[in-house]
């Protein structure tokens, strides 16, 4: 039995092919090869780096670990979509292509029958999810790149020069196996707050700025001593210990004033 070893997994697949003519498959067979070629070339990988296989409607290719996937996903996300626009653009409409893109990374054998594993069916589990689809249904741009929440962690969340992770968002796919595949795709037309930066900025706004104390509203009482608030008209009387005169509505201005109303 083989022996796996460490490698990038890159898939591409082709949307609607199915659907076309056998000239027009030749044609498009083509030009999926000339888009993964010059891809390749851009992230500077040398053919003696990396290991294909057709898929008919699709590639796999096995890069060494050697290869920075900084650099890989750098040219999926400039090199790939810029060479479609221009290749459809002279392409006629039967022949034109979208395409999805997965990248992943595990332990992949390599037997006299092709490449086996559990990271390599993980991959293509992604590169099969009817939300992947949906993504590259609704994008305006020619191609969805998604990468497995493996990548997203080592690789994009480290803001590596010219991959942004806040263009990355959540997804999740459906395996045959039943359990749901955490992955991300990428959309630069938004971006994505990751939720746990998110609530732990709001537990500390809160914790920094405690809510202020409620100001005292000071209750009314009554004083002793000669003294009165408002007018009063006395005759014929004296007036002496605790004796106080004066109307109810000049003792709550007095109150409101006291309470810095």
């Amino acid at each position: 039995m083989a022996e796996p070893s460490n490698k990038t997994i890159l898939l591409m697949d082709m949307e609607g092919s199915g659907g076309r003519r056998d000239s027009e498959q030749a044609v498009i067979h083509r030009m999926l090869y000339a888009v993964l070629h010059e891809t390749l070339s851009a992230a500077a990988i040398e053919p003696t780096e990396y290991r294909s296989e057709d898929r008919g409607d699709g590639v796999f290719v096995l890069v060494d670990p050697s290869v920075p996937k900084p650099s890989l996903l750098r040219a999926l996300l400039t090199t790939t979509p810029e060479r479609l626009v221009s290749t459809n653009r002279l392409a006629a409409e039967g022949a034109r292509i979208r395409l999805r893109i997965v990248v992943h990374t595990g332990e992949v054998a390599l037997d006299e029958f092709g490449a086996v594993g559990a990271d390599l069916t993980h991959a293509f589990r992604l590169l099969e999810a009817t939300a992947l689809r949906k993504q590259l249904a609704r994008a305006s741009e020619p191609s969805v790149l998604c990468v497995s929440d493996a990548v997203y962690r080592g690789v994009v969340g480290h803001a590596h020069p010219g991959v942004r992770p806040e263009h990355f968002h959540p997804l999740a796919a459906d395996s045959k196996e039943g359990a749901s595949l955490t992955a991300w795709y990428h959309d630069s037309s938004r971006q994505h707050i990751r939720t746990a930066e998110t609530e732990h900025s709001t537990d500390a706004t809160t914790t920094s700025a405690p809510a202020p104390a409620p100001v005292p509203v000071p209750a009314l009482h009554t004083h002793t001593g000669n003294f009165f608030f408002g007018t009063a008209s006395i005759a014929g009387d004296s007036v002496a210990g605790d004796k106080h005169i004066g109307t109810g509505a000049p003792a709550r201005r007095r109150g409101a004033e006291g309470s810095g109303q």
